[in-house]
């Protein structure tokens, strides 16, 4: 995405010009956003030279008061605007804080705020440097997700019944699905030798506390399976993958290790059974969240906890460190290999999912707990949500998408963009 950041100032209260000049230079150099030139406007001299083409976006700093009308025609051409309060103690020095203070930039940028949030597709606010590079990985994200493609192999698994199968509800949101045949990929398997997928054997393989139920051969089955799916994503060019899994153990092994390397050790994403908008829902929070990303089934309890598990996990939920982990067979089928991980208890959780049938979207906050565990799928992590009626009653699907940091505001404002609306939880029928 590429920037243009404009000052706007009014000659009647900056009367020196090279007072004015010197705080422009000053304050440009605080500004932490890559731009294709700052531009000083004066009394709306040099408004044409904002060169919006819809795409763009507009960092606006107003330095005076005097300028609300030249921000509003400046900010017409631009898909998007961010208002920058650098007048606040410790955006710039403080000799240009004071002064752009004294000149009333302050109640400028309150005057354009109220009107660009009610006129302007995408407004932003930034109050300082930390919350301007927030706004703009938003803006990044929206911008990223235009023209999406999501590899669906074979067909959504027909339990999945929360998925639309018309994929022109995805194209309304200009995500492009492309399905191609699970032949496809099983004839890349096929052609996959253990010596291509060696060293994701070896990350798995060596990385695990201990391997339970798979053989040796079961490991590096899976390995070329996963293999076997990057391929296929290069191949097609595709930003995330939904699989309809279950049919791939037919081949006598699973694709648990590839959805998981793909999710941790990549920038796509990949979903299981076929569910688009799960797929869709992390190929949304990849944009926005630091940490990894868990997609799960939950299990009610009337306590209020949910004890959510899935065997394809990501073995790292942030950072630089790794989750132990165990290699075991597939839960329902015995088959293959899959994945046992120990996910961070008492680690702040955000749960969202997309549907692209009813054009609505949920963003929880939530926490992990310890449990027992339970006859489920391999790996499992308790949580409890701040407001589980809430879950319950916005419910759009069984799948839920996890990443372990709160990102539910920047979730519920590039949805919007998207055009989802928050699911209201009021029946529809």
């Amino acid at each position: 995405m590429k920037y243009t950041l404009a000052c706007f100032a009014a000659s009647r209260y900056w009367k020196d010009r090279a007072e004015l000049e010197k705080v422009f230079s000053e304050v440009s150099q605080h500004l932490p956003v890559p731009d294709e030139g700052m531009h000083l406007i004066v009394d709306g001299a040099g408004i044409d030279l904002l060169a919006g083409d819809g795409e763009k976006t507009l960092v606006i700093l107003p330095m005076s008061g005097a300028v609300q009308a030249d921000i509003l025609r400046a900010a017409k051409g631009f898909g998007a605007t961010v208002l920058y309060a650098a007048y606040v103690s410790g955006n710039a020095a403080k000799h240009s804080t004071d002064l752009m203070m004294a000149h009333n930039a302050a109640p400028t940028l309150m005057d354009c705020w109220s009107v660009l949030r009610k006129t302007h597709g995408r407004p932003l606010l930034a109050l300082n440097s930390t919350q301007l590079l927030k706004e703009i990985r938003l803006l990044e994200a929206y911008q990223a997700m235009q023209g999406r493609t999501i590899l669906l192999i074979g067909e959504t698994e027909p339990w999945v019944i929360s998925v639309s199968r018309d994929y022109a509800v995805y194209e309304r949101l200009n995500i492009h699905i492309k399905q191609v045949s699970q032949k496809e990929v099983e004839d890349l398997y096929a052609l996959t030798s253990n010596k291509e997928a060696a060293a994701l054997y070896d990350r798995y393989a060596g990385g695990a506390e201990s391997i339970a139920e798979p053989t040796e051969k079961d490991v590096r089955n899976a390995a070329r399976m996963a293999t076997a799916l990057l391929k296929m994503m290069q191949e097609y060019r595709a930003d995330a993958l939904a699989i309809a899994c279950f049919n791939l153990l037919s081949l006598g092994t699973t694709s648990c290790l590839g959805v998981s390397f793909i999710n941790t050790y990549t920038d796509k994403v990949a979903a299981c059974e076929g569910d688009l908008d799960s797929a869709l829902t992390m190929l949304m929070l990849r944009r926005l969240a630091k940490t990894s990303l868990w997609m799960a089934n939950p299990a009610l309890h009337p306590d209020g906890l949910v004890n959510f598990s899935h065997c394809t996990a990501p073995l790292s939920a942030g950072g630089a460190t790794s989750c132990p982990y165990v290699l075991r067979s597939h839960h329902e089928s015995g088959i293959g290999a899959s994945l046992e991980v120990d996910l961070p208890k008492n680690a702040e959780l955000t749960a969202c999912r997309v549907s692209a049938m009813w054009g609505t979207f949920t963003a929880h906050k939530a926490v992990s707990l310890p449990g027992k565990k339970e006859q489920g799928c391999r790996t499992q992590l308790y949580v409890r949500f701040n407001n589980v009626d809430e879950y319950l009653a916005t419910a759009l699907g069984c799948h839920q998408i996890f990443c372990f940091e709160d990102v539910r505001d920047d979730f519920a404002r590039l949805a919007q963009w998207m055009g989802l609306k928050p699911e209201s939880g009021k029946e529809t029928c």
